[in-house]
């Protein structure tokens, strides 16, 4: 497929000084172990009070993909940031969020450390006290919960990765943390004017393993406060206005250090879908010592790597540390996982080169350009048909760089 004229934005790139978020602080306890601990604390705020200071309880019922998650705070900005976030919901919950604030100059007994959340499988609930931002309960607890169900129904997997559509086909992007989804992924979904590029979902995202159709399951999207995001969406964010030319950013909530937005604001609704049928899934790596630029995998290959964490800090399978780890479970969420990849182009993409390389490289993925190009002499080379062509000059920086590389190693 040649790679048409489009009228495009301008070509972003990563913002280095973005802060890479800090890792989750949270325990996984046994339904015996967390009652012991927790539950004269969890009783208590069921009938409406928190145990500690005597403030009344708010409850939000939400509806998070296929499933219903009940928030019980006493934090009234919690409370309202969760309302907007996700759809209201009726009925009986799936899961349970509690986050409650106290003190701490009062240090009264029996109360958890600040900013640790707590998670039962079991009993499906999620407790945190003093949360640092409404991130530790979106990201963790919410996560925690979600992916638990999604992996127990057999049929969706909660998948920690970026999405993008493109003339209708879904790409994925899968990597740990600090290398690029989401710069990448607003590249991507904002390389048109037209619609035919959609941004659907940062950062997260589900999947229906037999039909490949993911799903964005936020109302309106949490970022952890500007300086967490990227060069890319700080562009896309500042070039975002109303028709009285007042930027839609007034429309944000913005509570402690972060903020939501509705992507359908700062994207145009054109530019916005919250379905996708899965085509094209990538996964990033960082190696400097690596030529190789995109490479394709096979399912198995790829299943691998997803399973070792790619060597993320944590060796988190799939780059998702909100998963319950056994033999049982880990067997499950491959055959999942196999059932997801399986008909889709898979490519490894080795991040080591300038933002703007990767994202142009990403766009031929998608368009099915070529499936393979490496960095040479400074130079990118793309396999097309069956010769290796050059497309653009890397730079200085990259051929010295290589020379480095190559120095240190023996590389000829």
């Amino acid at each position: 497929m040649p790679i048409r004229a489009y009228c495009s934005l301008a070509t972003f790139t990563f913002d280095w000084e973005a802060k890479t978020p800090s890792p989750p602080k949270f325990q996984v306890l046994d339904a015996e172990s967390f009652k012991k601990q927790f539950e004269w604390i969890t009783e208590a705020v069921d009938r409406g009070v928190n145990p500690f200071t005597k403030a009344p309880i708010k409850r939000k019922l939400a509806r998070i993909f296929k499933w219903r998650i009940e928030l019980l705070s006493d934090d009234e900005g919690i409370a309202s940031i969760w309302s907007a976030n996700w759809k209201a919901s009726r009925g009986k919950a799936d899961g349970f969020v509690y986050s409650l604030r106290v003190p701490r100059e009062s240090s009264p007994e029996g109360l958890p450390p600040d900013g640790t959340g707590y998670f039962c499988p079991e009993l499906m609930k999620y407790l945190i006290v003093n949360p640092a931002s409404y991130d530790e309960l979106k990201t963790v607890g919410v996560r925690l919960i979600t992916s638990e169900l999604s992996e127990r129904s057999g049929r969706y997997v909660s998948i920690n990765g970026s999405c993008a559509e493109v003339l209708g086909r879904g790409v994925c992007i899968m990597a740990s943390k600090g290398l690029g989804k989401s710069t990448h992924v607003y590249g991507l979904a904002g390389w048109t004017q037209d619609g035919t590029t959609k941004f659907h979902s940062d950062g997260w995202l589900f999947a229906d393993v037999k039909s490949k159709v993911a799903f964005s399951p936020e109302k309106k999207h949490y970022f952890k406060g500007m300086p967490s995001i990227s060069l890319t969406l700080r562009r896309i964010l500042s070039r975002s206005k109303k028709k009285n030319g007042e930027s839609s950013l007034a429309k944000t909530i913005v509570v402690m250090d972060g903020f939501l937005a509705d992507p359908k604001d700062f994207m145009g609704k054109e530019k916005f879908t919250k379905k996708c049928t899965l085509k094209v899934f990538i996964i990033f790596k960082r190696d400097p010592y690596d030529q190789w630029l995109i490479r394709p995998l096979s399912a198995k290959d790829a299943i691998d790597l997803l399973e070792s964490g790619l060597g993320s800090g944590a060796s988190d399978p799939y780059f998702n540390p909100f998963v319950v780890r056994n033999p049982e479970r880990d067997e499950k969420r491959r055959k999942m996982y196999e059932q997801l990849l399986s008909g889709g182009s898979i490519y490894l993409v080795n991040t080591r080169a300038q933002p703007w390389i990767t994202q142009t490289l990403i766009r031929g993925l998608a368009l099915e350009e070529w499936s393979w190009a490496k960095l040479v002499d400074g130079h990118v080379y793309a396999l097309r048909g069956e010769k290796y062509e050059p497309l653009f000059k890397a730079g200085a920086e990259a051929s010295r760089l290589e020379q480095k590389v190559r120095a240190g190693t023996g590389i000829a």
